[in-house]
């Protein structure tokens, strides 16, 4: 059977679940068997419940039913089921659910039935229907094999009813495309040339991925929604994903795309292989590819501030243990934040370094059910003991080259400070005088690409920026009031009263937050 999950907030999430998606929020995740409420199309839900009300009474009756499944008592779980599939029609789980506990009761013309009804009502998690025990006696059936033969009309059927929804809640302002050959729907704050830009790279992307780590492509079709900020309605740092209803959501379509996109990869790697990964695992990969580039097929990860915040927890010893940082619940990971994602990153990377990721990855997923950490799987392709492996990892660390966060006083510097931008680098000041102020940029321009490299992410610029000399010169392409231009920007060095430089005395730049890069070059 599937899952019971609270619901979303966001009210564009809300309108996936009527177009066949489910609705949670990542942390809000409540792993259950039977799935929370439907009802038959021909009863109308109670009139007198409010929206909270109901939702409320959903889960509440999911639970319920959820302790009756797994007390084995079946026929009281089909009875509470079909409650919910009264009280809420419309969602396929439901109906799924119900076609499970048909069958647990040996009402398998009942189950075939309520299983159409599900596919109809938006339920396509075939891979999992394929797998279910819940559903053994409905296989032989010719009903049963009809729906696998459609598979790829169902996805179809869903990707439309999703996208409809996300026209519909999302409105005017966006950009909206289905792309059928990545199984990817689009709901974009950027001009069509960007969302071009967006699902060529995400293509690209996925079959690097699928080539060098993961097997299994999406089943169903992944949303990829890129917000204004009002219609954020709570807020969120950069993005996430949501896989109980296939949705992505980027603030901005640099590291944090490239970070939650790697979570949906992954998350079709594991509902095809039947596994749920513990969060160092999903953590560590999605951070490890967040800052990464393509070259010949391939995906190559770089470092990035994760590793200036993990060698000064080094320098004060408040690394996670390995044996400790495997097991933490997805709750302790949070609490343990600041420690756990840069650590969960350049343990991959180490994998990554060694040339055993790929090796790492399938040892794990093979021996799943002997050991669900990642740490035999590690002992067993590096030939080691999990502490040998873990003081070498500390030395190999310690090595490693950070990547600068900022521009000191006398290097080269192009004179601006930024602030977000979905597509780009906006500039939130320019110093006066200095090369940026010379060659006509002005705050609100959108930094684009320098010298033909695209720009997305603060730490890019200043990679790139540090790498330069004192008059040197770049091509800055940026956009203006909608419209592209370029100028060619002459690096000074950046004097070391930079704040008394700036117009209307604001400082140059603010502290970084501790897991941000720094944005003054």
């Amino acid at each position: 059977m599937t899952l019971l999950r609270r619901w979303a907030v966001l009210t564009w999430v809300m309108a996936l679940s009527a177009a066949g998606a489910q609705t949670t929020s990542p942390r809000e995740a409540q792993p259950t068997r039977p799935a929370a409420g439907s009802q038959p199309a021909t009863r109308p839900a109670p009139t007198q419940l409010t929206a909270r009300q109901r939702l409320r009474k959903i889960a509440q009756m999911a639970r319920r039913a959820l302790a009756l499944y797994e007390a084995r008592d079946y026929k009281a779980a089909l009875a509470v089921q079909k409650e919910l599939v009264d009280l809420a029609p419309e969602d396929g789980r439901h109906w799924y659910n119900l076609a499970c506990l048909q069958c647990r009761t040996g009402r398998t013309d009942e189950a075939l039935q309520s299983l159409q009804q599900a596919v109809e009502k938006g339920y396509s998690e075939l891979r999992h229907m394929e797998r279910d025990d819940d559903l053994k006696a409905l296989r032989p059936t010719e009903g049963y094999k009809r729906i696998l033969a459609h598979r790829d009309d169902i996805q179809r059927r869903r990707a439309a009813k999703v996208y409809d929804a996300l026209k519909k809640q999302m409105g005017e302002g966006y950009a909206y495309q289905i792309d059928h050959d990545s199984r990817l729907i689009f709901a974009a704050n950027v001009d069509q040339g960007t969302l071009k830009e967006i699902r060529e790279f995400l293509g690209a992307y996925a079959k690097a991925m699928r080539r060098q780590l993961f097997s299994h492509s999406f089943e169903q079709y992944v949303a990829v929604v890129v917000p204004k900020e009002q219609d954020s309605r709570r807020p969120f740092l950069g993005g996430y994903y949501n896989h109980a209803n296939r949705t992505l959501v980027a603030k901005s379509i640099g590291m944090v795309l490239r970070h939650e996109f790697t979570h949906a990869l992954h998350g079709a790697d594991q509902a095809a292989l039947g596994q749920r990964h513990p969060i160092w695992i999903t953590e560590g990969l999605a951070t490890l590819f967040e800052t990464s580039e393509i070259r010949n097929g391939r995906v190559y990860p770089r470092h990035n501030h994760r590793l200036n915040i993990l060698q000064r927890l080094l320098r004060r010893k408040r690394t996670i243990p390995f044996e400790k940082l495997f097991k933490l619940t997805h709750q302790e990971f949070m609490r343990q934040a600041v420690e756990g994602y840069p650590q969960s990153r350049y343990v991959m990377m180490y994998l990554h370094d060694k040339g055993v990721l790929r090796k790492w990855y399938d040892a794990y997923t093979a021996g799943f059910d002997e050991d669900r950490t990642g740490a035999a799987a590690m002992a067993e392709v590096l030939g080691r003991k999990l502490g040998e492996i873990e003081a070498d990892w500390l030395e190999w660390a310690k090595t490693l080259k950070p990547p600068p966060l900022t521009v000191r006083p006398k290097q080269a510097y192009v004179g601006i400070t930024m602030a977000h931008a979905v597509d780009g680098l906006r500039i939130a000041r320019v110093v006066p005088g200095s090369g940026a102020d010379k060659a006509g940029l002005k705050p609100g321009d959108v930094i684009l690409r320098i010298d033909g490299q695209r720009m997305l992410d603060p730490g890019e610029l200043v990679r790139l920026v540090t790498g330069h000399g004192v008059g040197d010169q770049l091509k800055v392409t940026y956009r203006r009031e909608g419209k592209e231009r370029s100028a060619t920007v002459v690096l000074q060095a950046m004097p070391s009263d930079v704040n008394a430089h700036l117009r209307g005395g604001e400082p140059a730049s603010r502290p970084a937050p501790r897991t941000q890069p720094a944005t003054q070059p």
